[in-house]
């Protein structure tokens, strides 16, 4: 059974794992695969998100297994902007719209009434189903702050 677990400092090994890997990251801002560095920056910064109480991150796991990472953070526009990245090991399965059944309910207590959002690459036709699946609706589509077309997703 999958279940979210908190992140924490010791998390950063399973983080790389996924942030190093280029077929994920290549769904994520520009698509360009990140360094080391650029993966340690973004981890520190997600923690720091929760410190300061304004984000929330996840590591996704069936038992040992590392299923993903899964997170909100309060964006600029002041919305909950909602990520998820799975392991390729567990694409295709589910697994994305389970982990929003889960994220969601958790979002919605720490940061009520404010809107859950996502951002989808309008190429990425598994992402958009997930999201819709998820009870997330097309919002229209523009051009994020990367440079690339998105598709931007809410909540019901």
């Amino acid at each position: 059974m999958i279940a979210l677990d908190p992140c924490t400092a010791e998390d950063l090994d399973d983080f790389l794992v996924l942030a190093l890997d280029p077929r994920i990251t290549a769904r994520i801002g520009d698509g360009t695969p990140w360094s080391r560095e650029t993966a340690v920056a973004r981890f520190r910064r997600g923690l720091a998100s929760c410190g300061r109480g304004d984000g929330l991150w996840f590591l996704a796991r069936d038992g040992d297994d590392l299923v993903g990472v899964v997170l909100g953070e309060l964006d600029h526009l002041a919305e909950i902007e909602i990520g998820i990245w799975l392991a390729p090991d567990h694409w295709g399965q589910g697994h994305g719209r389970a982990l929003l059944g889960l994220l969601l309910p958790v979002v919605r207590l720490r940061f009520p009434g404010v809107v859950p959002t996502a951002y989808a690459n309008v190429d990425h036709a598994a992402s958009a189903a997930m999201l819709r699946a998820a009870g997330f609706v097309d919002d229209g589509t523009l051009t994020g702050r990367y440079g690339t077309e998105v598709t931007r997703f809410v909540a019901r």
